[in-house]
């Protein structure tokens, strides 16, 4: 029984110490990424697939930033020229985070063909936003997949397989790039 009520009391102590709940409605969150680097899952190592696949760049002006809504259930990803909330906008990138409670989750797909060869990759997006209260992370995980033309694809997962030194291929490899950062402001 007292394991059971340190695991009801641990939330309540966190919360008396400044962690919040989540983010505040009609609040627009400044993060300054601190961090960024990306971990390949059972992927090739083809240097031609692995060579523009980069940790997302940062410097001293890096920011993720959005928008929390009235109702505390969406977040809207800003474009802004300084860390003030009359210089935003909802960004062009489209990206609106389902909030529920610390994390916030955005997924999106997109499938592309491969040259001519009658298959596609497939790629599904999912960030994933965690707000620690003076601290975020964020995973940007990306799952790949071939479509369209299972003769195709096989052709084209075989190439890959045979250029890759650890044998691998692009059917179901995992790409997560990860970035840390800091709370510089938080705005009404």
């Amino acid at each position: 029984m007292s394991s059971l009520r340190a695991l009801l009391v641990a939330p309540l102590v966190l919360l008396a110490c400044g962690q919040s709940a989540g983010p505040e409605a009609n609040t627009t969150y400044f993060w300054q990424l601190t961090s960024s680097l990306v971990e390949f899952g059972a992927c090739s190592d083809a240097a031609d697939f692995r060579k523009d696949v980069t940790p997302v760049p940062i410097s001293d002006n890096s920011f993720i930033i959005y928008k929390v809504s009235a109702d505390a259930k969406q977040a809207v990803a800003q474009d802004c020229t300084r860390v003030d909330t009359g210089t935003c906008g909802p960004s062009d990138a489209g990206i609106v985070f389902d909030v529920a409670g610390r994390e916030l989750v955005f997924t999106h797909s997109v499938t592309g063909p491969i040259g001519a060869t009658g298959c596609s990759l497939s790629q599904t997006q999912t960030w994933t936003l965690t707000d620690a209260t003076k601290a975020m992370t964020l995973e940007i995980s990306n799952v790949l997949t071939l479509t369209d033309s299972p003769a195709a694809c096989a052709v084209v997962e075989q190439d890959l397989e045979t250029r890759s030194p650890n044998m691998l291929g692009v059917e179901g490899c995992v790409l997560t790039s990860k970035l840390e950062g800091v709370l510089s402001s938080a705005q009404k």
